[in-house]
């Protein structure tokens, strides 16, 4: 079974998987000793938003850049001076494990943001997880580039089944669209180098912001959306958004300020402050079949439930009808998810048309099983189900039950 689901998501996850987001990254250390980091966003299309997030106990504060959603950008920068940025890869085998919690490739950006405060840590949150790539699915397949305020800097990537970790000999790196560790692979062209030895021509010579600005302009496409130094010494980020003016932000005053965002396109604008999204689940609906035995009798089921989550993310409420060979059932439910996998529920339903005289009688539903802690949009359980029908005598369907999480 855990062989099976493994080659059904690896399978889906990396349907195709095509090369999107044509950036340019790379940072250096200035006369100053700041630590200044360059990057071009390049995709077709316009529009961005930048959120600003403000530490709490558990997370640090953060600044984000997205186009799909606050769970999906594509760089940021963090209160304790830490960036990630994302550029695009060629398709490659991914390594990937149903034993961690899975996330998906843009997803680990706001990650490491949260948790991490240097490079070294940073490496160490994308070791606790599978990351999902695949284009189908809205996660391209990606690679990253680390930098924290004392200069320190690492790529990661994730190419031929191996994570690859990349670190900078001389403060400086430079990070666009294919491989650092394997630059030919999945290459067709040579012209995918153009922008890497135009920044790796000039780098030597940057000393001030402007220099670096005046560099991404000069690895600049059509495409280039936006074109963004980040001051990591000072946590600064200059913005500039196409062919508009740059615009200065600074972290700290903006994080004061509470959980808000700008669309890049009205940054000039007074009244360009954007309401922070909820992005929450806030409904689950499971399908779910499965076999069992009552009596010594096979039986199979087949139904619905249709969760709600608890504001503490961990428990769950709601409604499920399930049909059995013979009969049906509705009710109630309540369900939590301990250690991050492990499902337990329980609930009151009523067992309809059930029995020789087909009667209406109450029992309890109860599920024990696993629930991989994972962001895709279809999640996999499989549970052991009791069944326990209050009638003279008690009668007890035990059976297995899988299905997926669909959450709205």
């Amino acid at each position: 079974m855990v062989k099976f689901l493994s080659f059904f998501l690896i399978s889906v996850l990396l349907l195709v998987s095509q090369q999107v987001f044509a950036c340019t990254i790379f940072y250096v250390v200035d006369d100053n000793g700041h630590v200044l980091v360059g990057r071009n966003f390049d995709d077709a299309g316009s529009g961005g938003r930048i959120w600003f997030v403000p530490a709490n106990d558990e997370n640090n504060g953060i600044a984000i850049l997205e186009r799909m959603g606050v769970d999906m950008p594509y760089e940021g920068i963090n209160d304790k001076g830490l960036f990630i940025g994302i550029a695009a890869v060629p398709d490659t085998r991914t390594p990937f494990s149903i034993f961690k919690p899975i996330r998906k490739s843009l997803e680990m950006v706001r990650i490491v943001l949260e948790r991490a405060q240097t490079v070294d840590e940073a490496l160490e949150v994308f070791s606790d997880y599978s990351i999902a790539f695949g284009t189908f699915l809205g996660f391209p397949v990606v690679h990253y580039m680390i930098v924290d305020k004392d200069g320190n800097a690492a790529i990661v990537e994730y190419v031929d089944n191996e994570i690859v970790i990349i670190k900078d000999p001389v403060k400086s790196q430079i990070m666009t669209n294919h491989f650092i560790s394997h630059p030919k692979l999945g290459v067709k062209s040579e012209a995918l180098f153009e922008r890497f030895y135009i920044v790796k021509e000039n780098i030597g010579n940057i000393r001030t912001i402007k220099d670096v600005q005046n560099l991404l302009r000069a690895a600049s496409q059509n495409t280039t959306i936006w074109s963004n130094v980040y001051d990591l010494s000072n946590q600064e980020i200059y913005v500039s958004y196409k062919n508009s003016q740059t615009v200065v932000l600074s972290l700290k005053d903006e994080l004061y300020r509470g959980k808000h965002g700008y669309s890049l396109s009205n940054l000039n604008k007074a009244d360009a402050v954007l309401k922070y999204p909820q992005s929450d689940p806030r409904m689950i609906v499971r399908p779910h079949f499965g076999s069992g035995y009552i009596e010594g009798k096979s039986t199979s089921h087949y139904g619905i439930r249709i969760l709600f989550p608890a504001d503490d993310g961990v428990k769950r409420y709601g409604i499920e009808i399930t049909s059995f060979d013979e009969f049906f059932t509705a009710g109630i439910i309540l369900e939590q998810r301990l250690f991050g996998w492990f499902n337990m529920s329980i609930g009151t339903v009523g067992y309809f048309n059930y029995g020789e005289d087909p009667d209406n009688v109450v029992g309890l539903t109860s599920n024990l099983g696993w629930e991989p802690d994972n962001h895709i949009p279809f999640k996999p359980f499989v549970t052991y189900r009791s069944d326990v029908i209050f009638v003279d005598p008690v009668k007890v369907i035990n059976s297995i039950s899988i299905g997926f999480n669909f959450e709205f």
